[in-house]
């Protein structure tokens, strides 16, 4: 499998989300909206996702999704825009060690399809365990300080707070 294949079955993947996290999803994200609600809210349901996974990923804990009927899927990574951010995303997952993808670069090239297919999985499970952790982050925040969710710089104060705790 060449770069681009690989690259392309990473982007018509779907990760997924628990279902407990929907409402929140629904509450700070817009899908179609032409006014907003009671809360700040991002765009499309991916760019909270992608949010998400940035708070996990400053956080440092990634808490894979166990499980299949739990879940959810998101958009396929194809579709999230800006695509910068998209590929920063998958940047960071493919600068992990190898002791967090379990697999070493060098092996792709002797790896036939159905086991590179298993490193894609192996990826995909990454981003959606940050996403994970993410979202029960923003779902205890929310809880807890809901007023804070009607500021416009909520989402930026998130990050630096989690940036924060990293340097701790």
């Amino acid at each position: 499998m060449n770069y681009q294949r690989f690259k392309q079955e990473i982007d018509n993947r779907k990760p997924r989300y628990l279902v407990k996290y929907h409402q929140l999803v629904d509450l700070i994200s817009r899908k179609g909206a032409t006014q907003g609600g009671d809360y700040i809210q991002f765009g499309a349901y991916y760019q909270t996702y992608m949010y998400a996974f940035m708070v996990g990923y400053h956080l440092g804990d990634c808490q894979p999704i166990s499980g299949s009927g739990e879940s959810k899927d998101f958009a396929a990574i194809s579709h999230w825009k800006p695509i910068e951010i998209s590929d920063y995303i998958q940047m960071l997952i493919l600068s992990e060690p190898e002791e967090k993808l379990h697999f070493k670069w060098t092996d792709l090239d002797n790896m036939d399809d159905d086991q590179i297919k298993d490193c894609i999985t192996t990826i995909i499970r990454r981003i959606e365990g940050y996403a994970n952790v993410g979202f029960e982050y923003i779902q205890k925040k929310f809880d807890d300080e809901k007023d804070a969710f009607k500021s416009p710089f909520v989402f930026v104060n998130i990050l630096r707070e989690v940036s924060e705790k990293k340097k701790v």
